[in-house]
């Protein structure tokens, strides 16, 4: 499991927990009109909230 810092543009921050993080993929889905939501380890976000997605490093 890798952890991720998720940033919206209304200022919460959150951490999830995912199985793989694929950086292309999911900007693939936060930049496409045809997408609404994107799903981040357990939460739903609209894409057009996202600030960042920032992978954390578990070795600091």
């Amino acid at each position: 499991m890798k952890e991720i810092k998720i940033l919206t543009h209304d200022g919460a921050e959150y951490t999830a927990a995912i199985e793989e993080y694929d950086a292309i993929t999911l900007n693939e889905q936060l930049n496409s009109p045809e997408i609404n939501t994107v799903i981040i380890g357990e939460f739903i976000f609209s894409r057009i909230n996202i600030k960042s997605v920032v992978p954390i490093d578990e070795s600091q």
